[in-house]
């Protein structure tokens, strides 16, 4: 366990001004008890000092000075004792300062106290790096390859070898600002107007995706077949909660590209929906989508990511994975007035954004789950619940060049990767979450939570591991605001699991399919 994550957290929860003003009052009154603290402990520092100063010059007295015992009829002051006192007096001064600073962190992260400053702040930043990307394209690509040089170099040398992941740390502030600046250049939006706007990424995707989509349909094929098929051992588990529910998208993910061997049998382009029985007889559902996985005839291909970020409903809807997950969601059973989550990783979590913004009327969307997904500009419903986890450093969930939305139904948990220190103490569970260390030695499980299987030197952040390790951190902190969104997700699945049920997509030229079968058009 050699990496952590800090979370952040914005949107979830209103709270009222008197609100806001009591909690950062406290924040404040925390931060100057720590200032107080410190100023002790400097005060102390100095009399300790003065005290070795008084000891040094104290010259009528040889033994004093030497060290030894005082001769006879000599009379000495416990120097030494007075010294080590004030040493003791410096220390606990400074740990009082420390604990307080971070008690006040911790709060003004658990109730986001300066979000909304914090996201205006970075507002402004992002479009001044999108009129100078867009006005000076040369220059920011020129300025953006420095800081990469200037972090691939620092990163690499503190790591005592050669990484290029720090090259993508180091520009991490500016992703989205660079993003909307090159999106708002291929798009034709400039001047106020493109400032002012936020959809750069979304409209510039869409006149992409007019040109790829025909040409790697073509190359692909341009049928969707959607079949059923059947796990050998048990992959997506009963869930009632986010954490949950992420493990076992990683689990599919993961399983689905090789990256574990759960003899499963599963395949690329496999999703999972799973139906849940309430008291009342009624059924709730949970649609598993893990992200790109690049086969040729897979619908999760990478230009699919394309079509999904379009500004326009029906280029989002032709894309072919998000065809696949409304074809297996059909044929599984889900009924237009059925309770219905989402959690998707990366292309995933898109697909779970686009279809709850665009198939609102055939499906009754209550929550969706997004890990490492750019889906800021979807125009997803009020009323459906979304929790985003994002990484700062990953760029993928930078791509859309804007920032998530921060109101009642819209939380997003933004995690800060770091290197853990030496005296943490971490384990992972039986089912594979994030547990913090407690005991000797071990460090404030609210201060960070550790990332499963990562090694000395530093790796690609947008691994679903990293998201889950920054839910665990905003989920320690006691947000009201994850609270109250845990709380809607296990509402809608409250229940007993009915049935687990895997969904394979692929993509074959017309001529080759079965007769009479279905070619799956886009569904609108």
């Amino acid at each position: 366990m050699n990496w952590q994550v800090t979370s952040t957290i914005s949107g979830g929860h209103v709270h009222s001004a008197a609100t806001l003003e009591e909690y950062s009052g406290c924040a404040a009154a925390l931060n100057d008890a720590a200032r107080q603290w410190s100023t002790l402990a400097a005060t102390w520092n100095t009399t300790m000092m003065q005290v070795g100063g008084l000891r040094m010059s104290a010259p009528l007295c040889p033994a004093l000075q030497s060290g030894n015992v005082a001769a006879a009829g000599h009379v000495t002051l416990p120097f030494q004792r007075i010294v080590d006192d004030c040493g003791d007096h410096i220390r606990q001064c400074r740990l009082f300062s420390d604990e307080l600073t971070e008690m006040a962190e911790l709060l003004i992260r658990a109730y986001s106290l300066y979000s909304e400053a914090e996201r205006t702040t970075q507002r402004v930043v992002t479009e001044l790096i999108q009129v100078g990307a867009a006005l000076f394209p040369g220059h920011a690509a020129a300025a953006t390859a420095a800081i990469a040089v200037g972090g691939f170099i620092g990163g690499s040398l503190a790591e005592g070898g050669t990484n290029g992941i720090h090259a993508l740390d180091a520009t991490a502030w500016a992703q989205e600002g660079l993003m909307s600046g090159l999106a708002s250049k291929i798009a034709g939006i400039g001047g106020l107007k493109g400032a002012l706007s936020t959809d750069e990424v979304n409209r510039a995707a869409g006149g992409i995706a007019s040109v790829t989509a025909p040409l790697y349909g073509a190359l692909q094929g341009d049928a969707l077949q959607v079949k059923q098929v059947y796990s050998r051992t048990e992959v997506v588990r009963e869930s009632h909660s986010v954490a949950e529910a992420m493990e076992n998208l990683r689990r599919l993910g993961e399983e689905r590209l090789g990256k574990i061997d759960l003899n499963s049998g599963l395949e690329y382009g496999t999703i999972a929906i799973q139906e849940y029985r309430k008291a009342d007889g009624s059924s709730s559902w949970l649609v598993t989508i893990p992200g790109t996985d690049g086969k040729l005839d897979s619908p999760f291909g990478w230009p699919q990511n394309v079509e999904l970020m379009s500004s326009d409903p029906e280029q989002r809807m032709h894309a072919d994975s998000a065809r696949m997950v409304l074809e297996a969601m059909e044929r599984a059973g889900i009924g237009k007035d059925e309770p219905v989550a989402l959690i998707g990783h990366s292309q995933g979590g898109i697909v779970a954004a686009a279809i709850a913004s665009d198939m609102a009327d055939r499906y009754t969307f209550e929550h969706v789950v997004t890990c490492g997904s750019p889906v800021a500009n979807h125009p997803i419903p009020e009323r459906t619940w979304v929790t985003s986890v994002q990484i700062d450093d990953e760029l993928v969930a930078a791509l859309d060049g804007a920032a998530n939305p921060a109101t009642e139904n819209w939380l997003t948990v933004t995690g800060t990767v770091h290197k853990a220190p030496g005296s943490l103490t971490t384990s992972v569970s039986e089912e594979g979450y994030c547990v913090p260390g407690i005991g000797p030695g071990a460090e404030d499980p609210f201060t960070a939570a550790s990332v499963r299987d990562t090694g000395e030197d530093k790796e690609i952040t947008h691994w679903l591991k990293y998201h889950q390790a920054a839910y665990q951190n905003a989920t320690d902190l006691g947000s009201p605001a994850v609270q109250r969104h845990e709380a809607h997700f296990q509402e809608v699945l409250d229940g007993e699991l009915v049935s687990t049920t895997y969904w394979q997509g692929r993509m074959t030229a017309s001529a080759t399919m079965a007769p009479g079968e279905p070619v799956n058009p886009p569904r609108l």
